[in-house]
């Protein structure tokens, strides 16, 4: 009989402390929810202006990688580069579309998805699609030589998927280095 007792005490001290760390679990949870809503503030840019700072930075950045490369092909010397894009970045948002047709007729009805994320209500981003490049124009020290001019645009080509009617080598102007 005491050893049941024991057993059942065991049993109930057991459930006890499965349902404080239960507890425990559920009553952090809620903290970190409520947290993730807090707005820290700081920021100050509108989406805009974000949004164009990101564009100018993607295609500066652009610019600063694709001279990099090209300049380490040997013959190319010094280089400067310039892409043309031809939109900017599509941002795709979640809808809610429905249908409804009948004998004469049908419609459709969408809606973007909104949620609060603590700043007011916001559509929920599904990707962004980056821009496609248009062109390159590349001015180097070499692009006078044939053989570095097509070494360019095949890089150039093969890194952007683009066709090579779509990129320029030129030769670089020696007043223009500053040499």
């Amino acid at each position: 009989m005491n050893d049941l007792k024991e057993k059942l005490k065991k049993t109930f001290e057991i459930k006890k402390t499965k349902t404080k760390v239960l507890v425990a679990v559920g009553i952090i949870g809620i903290l970190l929810i409520l947290l993730s809503e807090i707005s820290f503030g700081g920021s100050g840019k509108k989406e805009t202006e974000v949004a164009s700072t990101d564009y100018a930075s993607y295609v500066k950045e652009l610019d600063e990688k694709l001279s990099d490369i090209i300049s380490s092909i040997d013959g190319v010397g010094n280089c400067k580069v310039m892409i043309t894009l031809k939109n900017t970045t599509e941002s795709v948002y979640a809808k809610n579309t429905e249908n409804s047709q009948n004998d004469s007729s049908s419609s459709q009805n969408s809606e973007y998805v909104i949620y609060d994320g603590g700043n007011g209500d916001s559509p929920i981003l599904l990707k962004e699609n980056f821009p496609e490049i248009e062109g390159v124009a590349i001015v180097c020290s070499g692009g006078d030589n044939t053989v570095i001019r097509e070494k360019v645009v095949q890089c150039v080509s093969s890194l952007f998927n683009i066709s090579s009617s779509r990129i320029s080598v030129s030769k670089l102007n020696p007043e223009k280095t500053g040499k």
